[in-house]
């Protein structure tokens, strides 16, 4: 599917737009800001963090040009819209740009004992509004972009295996993550590093997020009498299954995790259900109430050739 050349900008935007409303707002009360600002708070509203005003401009700077950056490569790699991810990043933009105007004002005043500026509560409520009206603003902006998913082949035009009466055939093939698995990696190797210097508990969460991601970082996929069957590495559980009876028909496309699915891992959207480990070759599945579970594997093709022959062996007995 082409790419948009405005899907990046359009992901970007909010950022960039909130980099330029806190420094016009800095220019024009530069003189009033005193030379220490109070820029970090507590919950109740209490300064207690301070920088000077050019550090604080270019850190807020910095943060919404990172976090526009992000958007904008994220954005690029989909070739098509992400909801969720304009949804997040306008949002993000929304509140990270309403608190840094926040902070500038409750500094103007030149107060003479900085730590006496407060934060109050009434800020950040008006910060997390600002948040969910761009965040909304994030999901009308996902309707200038092409819509996610190909549509799926007409009925008739799936291809099929040459099967004869009685022979039998399966199909397996290994999928995996390697970003997942290197965090897996990661995440283990920092457990049993950290392990005699820090709580037990905290190790132990990290060992066990480490050994999640390595389970999970490989999967098999299996095709045969019983149907689709997906089950992490050579576990027998957490097992997927979609029985042949359940399945009206199986294609294979090329899917963009991000944009179609608006992630990795185990992925709900309106209408299909995925896992999904990588952008690339997916094999999917037409339930009989025309939900589609997707998942992402090599030879796509001729495993969902291999389902649609023994759709129909069954069906004709």
């Amino acid at each position: 599917m082409k790419r948009s050349a405005h899907g990046p900008i359009l992901a970007a935007l909010p950022c960039l737009g909130a980099l330029a409303v806190n420094a016009v707002l800095f220019t024009v009360m530069y003189r009033r800001l005193p030379d220490r600002m109070a820029t970090h708070f507590t919950l109740t509203g209490q300064a207690d963090g301070f920088s000077g005003r050019v550090a604080f401009l270019a850190t807020s700077a910095a943060l919404l040009a990172v976090v526009a950056g992000t958007m904008a490569v994220l954005q690029a790699r989909a070739a098509t819209r992400s909801v969720r991810l304009l949804v997040a990043g306008y949002g993000t933009a929304g509140l990270m740009g309403s608190l840094f105007v926040s902070v500038q004002l409750v500094n103007h005043g030149g107060y003479d004992d900085v730590s006496a500026v407060r934060l109050p509560p009434w800020h950040l409520a008006i910060a997390l509004l600002v948040g969910v009206a761009c965040a909304g603003a994030g999901r009308l902006a996902a309707r200038v972009l092409p819509s996610p998913l190909d549509p799926p082949p007409p009925p008739g035009e799936h291809p099929r295996l040459g099967l004869a009466d009685g022979e039998l055939a399966a199909w397996a093939h290994a999928t995996g993550s390697w970003p997942l698995g290197a965090l897996g990696l990661v995440l283990t190797a920092a457990a049993l590093a950290l392990l005699p210097f820090t709580a037990l508990p905290a190790a132990c969460a990290l060992l066990a997020g480490g050994l999640l991601c390595l389970c999970f970082a490989r999967l098999y996929v299996t095709v045969g009498r019983q149907g689709l069957t997906v089950t992490p590495g050579r576990l027998p559980w957490p097992r997927i299954r979609v029985p042949l009876e359940a399945m009206t028909d199986a294609s294979h496309r090329d899917i963009d995790a991000l944009g179609d699915f608006g992630g990795w891992g185990y992925r709900i959207r309106p209408g299909a259900s995925g896992v999904i480990l990588r952008s690339g070759p997916t094999l999917v599945v037409r339930r009989a109430g025309g939900r589609e579970f997707a998942v992402t594997v090599d030879d796509a093709a001729t495993a969902a050739a291999l389902l649609n022959s023994l759709i129909a062996r069954r069906k004709a007995h």
